[in-house]
Order: C-alpha cells, then sequence, then structure tokens
C-alpha cells in the first residue's frame, strides 16, 4: 500500500503584530472621536444661535492650528517621544471636551467657548496627526507598511466618515453635552491603548549623526530643507496647491451644509437624520478605497484623477442647485470618488520624496493642503452671510473645476518602484 503523500503547508503571510493591533485600535478610537466632535461643534453653534457667522468661526479656529502648526509639529514629533506624545495630546483632548460638556450642560457655553474648544483641539489634531503617522514605520517592518497604511486608512474612513457622523446624530439628539462627554470619554480610551505600545526608539535628536543628517539640529534649517524639495518638484507643488484648493472648498461646504440641512434651513432635517446623511459621503470614500489598486491600474492615474475630481465637483453643485434629501445624499456619495486623488497625489509624494526627506516635506505640504481648511471656513462665513448656503456649495465645485486641470495634466502612471535598499 503506497502512501499519499502529504501536500506542503503554504507558508502562513506574515502578521503585523499586537503592537501594530494596539496602534490600530488607537486609530479608530481618535478617530471616531474625531468624527463625532467635527459634527457636534457647528450643529451646537446652529443650536446656540450662531448663525452663519458662528458656525463659520467656530470651523475656521477648528483648522486654524493646520495653518499655524504644520510645521512646528513636525519639528515636535522629530524631538520628542511621539507615543508619549500621543498620550499627552489625547489626555489634553479629555479636559477640552470634558469641560465643554461641563459648560453646555450648565448653560454657560456660548459660540466664544465653542471656538475656543475648537482651536484646542485642532491644536491637537495637528500634533497627534503628525506623531501617529511617525509612529506606523516603527512597529511595522518595511515589507508590511503598504498593508498597515491599508488598515489604518480603511480604520479612518470608517470611524471618522461612516460612524462618526450618524453617533454624533443620535448623540446630538439627546443632548450636546453628551456628545462632547462621550468623546472625552473615547479620547481617554485611546491613553490607555497608546499605553500599551513598547518604547519608541531613541529620538533622532539625541544621535550626533541623525542630528546632523536634521540640518545640525536647527529647526529652521529642517523647514528650508523639506521646502525647498517640495517647490523643487513641479508636480509636488501642484499637488500640494491643488489638494488645498480642494480642503478649502471642502471646509466651506461643510460649513454650510448645517445651515442648509438643519431648521430653520430649507431642509429642515432632524441631528440625527443629518448625520445618516454625512454618512453616505464615508460608505462611498470606503468603497471607492477598495477599488482605488484596480482602478489606477486598469484606468491610470489621470484618468482616476479626472473622476475623483469630477464627483467631488459633481457632488457639492448637485445640493447647491437643488436642496433637497435625496439630491444631498446622492451629492455626498458622488464625493466618494475624492478618495482616487488621495491615494494617487499620496503615493506620488511617497514615491518621489527621499526617506530622509520625508518627514519634512510632508509637513511643508501639509502647510499648504491642511492651512487652507480655516480659508474655506471663513469664506463660507462671509458668502453664507450674503447670499445663502447654497450658494456657497457651488462656489465650492467651481474651486473643485479650477484646480482640476493643473491637477489632472500633472497625474501621470508611474512605473511600479522596486524596493529601496537604502
Amino acid at each position: 500500500m503506497t502512501a499519499t503523500p502529504t501536500a506542503p503547508t503554504a507558508p502562513s503571510s506574515p502578521r503585523l503584530g499586537r503592537p501594530f493591533l494596539w496602534l490600530w485600535n488607537a486609530c479608530a478610537g481618535s478617530n471616531l472621536a474625531d468624527g463625532i466632535y467635527q459634527v457636534a461643534l457647528p450643529v451646537t453653534a446652529v443650536h446656540l444661535g450662531g448663525g452663519a457667522g458662528g458656525v463659520a468661526v467656530v470651523a475656521a479656529m477648528a483648522r486654524l492650528p493646520w495653518l499655524l502648526f504644520a510645521l512646528f509639529s513636525g519639528v515636535l514629533v522629530d524631538r520628542l517621544d511621539e507615543r508619549r506624545l500621543m498620550r499627552i495630546v489625547n489626555s489634553a483632548r479629555v479636559v477640552v471636551l470634558g469641560a465643554t460638556a461641563l459648560a453646555l450642560m450648565t448653560d454657560r457655553a456660548g459660540i466664544a467657548l465653542l471656538a475656543a474648544a475648537a482651536f484646542l483641539l485642532g491644536i491637537g489634531e495637528t500634533v497627534f496627526d503628525t506623531a501617529f503617522h511617525t509612529t506606523t514605520p516603527s512597529l511595522v517592518p518595511p515589507s508590511l507598511l503598504e498593508r498597515a497604511n491599508s488598515r489604518l486608512q480603511a480604520a479612518e474612513i470608517t470611524t471618522n466618515q461612516m460612524a462618526g457622523p450618524s453617533v454624533a446624530g443620535l448623540l446630538l439628539g439627546l443632548s450636546a453635552s453628551i456628545a462632547f462627554g462621550t468623546t472625552a470619554a473615547l479620547y481617554l480610551a485611546t491613553v490607555f491603548l497608546l499605553m500599551a505600545l513598547p518604547a519608541a526608539p531613541s529620538p533622532p535628536g539625541h544621535d550626533g549623526a541623525a542630528t546632523a543628517a536634521h540640518g545640525g539640529g536647527s529647526v529652521l534649517a529642517d523647514v528650508r530643507t523639506g521646502l525647498r524639495f517640495l517647490f523643487g518638484d513641479t508636480t509636488l507643488t501642484v499637488y500640494a496647491v491643488g489638494v488645498g484648493a480642494l480642503n478649502l472648498a471642502w471646509a466651506a461646504v461643510y460649513a454650510a451644509l448645517p445651515l442648509l440641512a438643519l431648521p430653520p434651513g430649507p431642509l429642515g432635517l432632524s441631528s440625527t437624520a443629518y448625520g445618516a446623511l454625512l454618512m453616505v459621503a464615508g460608505v462611498s470614500g470606503l468603497a471607492v478605497g477598495l477599488l482605488a489598486p484596480l482602478a489606477t491600474t486598469r484606468l491610470g492615474n489621470r484618468v482616476c484623477m479626472a473622476l475623483g475630481l469630477a464627483g467631488m465637483a459633481i457632488g457639492f453643485a448637485l445640493p447647491g442647485i437643488s436642496p433637497t434629501p435625496l439630491v444631498l445624499g446622492i451629492g455626498l456619495g458622488c464625493t466618494g470618488l475624492l478618495i482616487l486623488v488621495n491615494v494617487i497625489t499620496v503615493s506620488y509624494r511617497q514615491r518621489t520624496v527621499p526617506r530622509e526627506l520625508l518627514g519634512r516635506v510632508t509637513s511643508a505640504y501639509r502647510l499648504i493642503a491642511f492651512g487652507c481648511l480655516p480659508v474655506g471656513s471663513a469664506l463660507a462665513g462671509v458668502v453664507g452671510t450674503h447670499h445663502g448656503p447654497r450658494a456657497v456649495l457651488v462656489l465650492a465645485s467651481g474651486i473643485v473645476l479650477a484646480a482640476a486641470v493643473p491637477m489632472t495634466l500633472s497625474a501621470r502612471s508611474l512605473a511600479p518602484h522596486a524596493p529601496e535598499t537604502t
């Protein structure tokens, strides 16, 4: 009797490891909290009688730190233990949100308090996000970075754009103080998750060779090096300015939407219904994100860039032209195509910028891209006050179309790169 040969066991795929799992959970918790308070702030401003100007001030204060602290946050993360920094930031967020919830509970809150809380939370977001993206490469090997980053992006879209707005709508239906208190509890949970991460390597500034590589320890030298590389690459510059214009339009729309959707706006939706509609953009973005690698391979970067920008422009224009709940939902679904733009621009930056410059160039890139957010919120306040929220949406669509021309012309498919050995 002949023995049947046993089929060889396929090698199991390498795992990302328990430390990454803690980071992933912290990412999900922080982004869920972000998604709740980013919806709760403007809605609460409306309920407090802030009007278009008050909502715009609160939204602008939440985004202003990206303009003021983007470059500094990168330097801060380079010089400190980024894991301890994340814990400190989220602990501070707990205090700010707890104080805001208490003020709302005791009827002592106003637009000025909301604006101050938004500004402090925005500083925390700037520092935390920079530290977070610096932590990932030290927890997983280079060969697993793409898998790790895709899972983090999926967690961000699911919690920030899908779950966050809908949970915010449900909590705001109970009370604003409950919404802010719940957000504080989520940030507190992430502090404990981050405590489970292993000790970080010594900060680069503590090593003589590393210090020399970072401009001899000079903050200004580091900043200048990153800026020189950014503006020395034409495509990278076009993408940075273009993404800044898209963020400007996005911030303007999301500052105007509460005035369009909530009473006394034309749609007259409840907070719960408004949060559920906002979730449509997250569902669409998640689906597009899962299909993005296949789309860029089959269609090419230029076609995908055009599709992503067209979807965003149409998504903003539709509810501005015909403001109904159904049209708003369709428009928000179209904006999910923006993920194609994100995939193309981020991939180009990662492939083009040398590893030793990536942090500084990314920091300079984010200054332009995210520094335009408060400008968009302020624009929504001016235009919305004089012409109404529908005009803001139509104007935002025009801004996207203006950015689409140079960004689409700059997009080109890149051949796959071999893994770097240096």
